[in-house]
């Protein structure tokens, strides 16, 4: 029963942030984009490529999605799209928590109909991506340690032919007269 408390505010969190994104969205419509309608949804002009290029994709993505309520679906959209932008960002930008939130959030947008087989992939890889990359930075450090060391035990091999090179150039230099007499 804590658990389901605890994910309950998890989720409240995870709603006041699309409640804000929400809001968001109604500002800048007012501002300057236009709302359009795609498949039900109305968004923002400048997403309308994006929402239709999800739906042509995937035409059945939102076949199970049976609110009603307008507003509700348009932040559902709204949610879905920043999810997708949370993808595309540069891994060195996206955190752990980033992922973590991407990942409750399409298992909500999952659990209110949309089909996300899709995106759950994506995320998948997305943390596949972050554990390689510190898997491999934690490799180059390895790395970089050893060679530092070698270059260092290079350097002190380097000095110590060079005083050998030194010893074997004076027993080769042949006495000179003021040395004999």
């Amino acid at each position: 029963m804590v658990n389901n408390t605890a994910e309950s505010s998890e989720s409240s969190d995870d709603e006041q942030s699309y409640s804000s994104s929400s809001e968001e969205w109604s500002k800048s419509s007012d501002d300057a984009d236009e709302i359009v309608e795609v498949n039900g949804f109305q968004v923002l002009d400048s997403q309308v490529n994006q929402v239709m290029a999800i739906f042509e994709k995937y035409p059945d993505m939102a076949s199970d999605f049976s609110l009603k309520n307008q507003q509700l679906r348009n932040a559902y959209m709204g949610v879905l799209l920043n999810v997708i932008m949370t993808l595309c960002q540069s891994p060195d930008e996206l955190t752990m928590d980033d992922l973590n939130k991407a990942d409750r959030t399409v298992l909500d947008l999952t659990k209110a109909g949309f089909k996300l087989h899709w995106l759950r992939q994506k995320v998948d890889e997305a943390f596949l991506k972050k554990e390689k990359k510190r898997e491999i930075r934690a490799q180059i450090r390895l790395l970089e340690e050893k060679v530092k060391k070698r270059k260092l035990s290079l350097s002190d091999l380097e000095s110590a032919l060079k005083k050998q090179k030194a010893s074997a150039l004076a027993i080769e230099t042949p006495f000179d007269f003021s040395d004999i007499v």
